[in-house]
């Protein structure tokens, strides 16, 4: 039978399984709005042409960057429950702080990829004009079709990378097996006796 510890682990792990799956997901969906809008330039409009309807089903690739911001709240579900397993079993500030780590983790790559494209975003500088439209605002900005592939490019990768790079350095305990650098040792919280 596992130990409490032993699960918190799981848990924590499951979290972090689903905020680098969000990422991988936001890069494909990204991916996917972002060709198909070459060849629809409607995807993503907010007002479809009549005349000119898109074909079945492709109207909802647009949806698609949504399924990141589920996955990654779904990983701070599971970052909160492992938290509140390791921290109902001890409570010496180096095992606080990791959780706090573990549950800012998400925040920060959800929050995150929302915010850091819009503030280093190259249509400001101007240097890609021939990407960038204008936004409504009195700015430029990315086109519908290539928005979501900039929010996976310049937000959820770099974000997810260093969320996992921070939790390799801090807590390599909680990382899953398949992350690279983690050891394949078993590790274990030592469970309260």
């Amino acid at each position: 039978m596992a130990t409490r510890g032993t699960r918190a682990l799981q848990v924590g792990r499951g979290s972090v399984t689903f905020t680098v799956l969000a990422a991988a997901t936001a890069i494909v969906a990204g991916t996917a709005v972002a060709l198909l809008g070459f060849v629809f330039p409607d995807l993503g409009a907010d007002a479809a042409s009549e005349s000119d309807p898109l074909p079945s089903g492709i109207d909802r690739v647009a949806d698609l960057p949504v399924v990141p911001t589920v996955l990654v709240v779904v990983g701070l579900v599971l970052a909160v429950t492992s938290a509140a397993m390791v921290l109902a079993e001890s409570h010496p500030r180096a095992v606080v702080l990791r959780c706090v780590l573990l549950v800012a983790g998400p925040i920060v790559v959800l929050v995150g990829a929302q915010l850091v494209p819009h503030v280093v975003t190259p249509c400001w500088a101007g240097e890609v004009p021939s990407l960038c439209e204008p936004d409504g605002n009195g700015g430029l900005d990315f086109p519908d079709t290539v928005h979501p592939f900039g929010h996976a490019l310049l937000g959820w990768l770099p974000l997810t990378l260093l969320y996992v790079w921070t939790l390799r350095r801090w807590w390599p305990e909680v990382l899953p097996r398949w992350v690279p650098g983690r050891s394949s040792e078993p590790r274990d919280v030592p469970a309260a006796a």
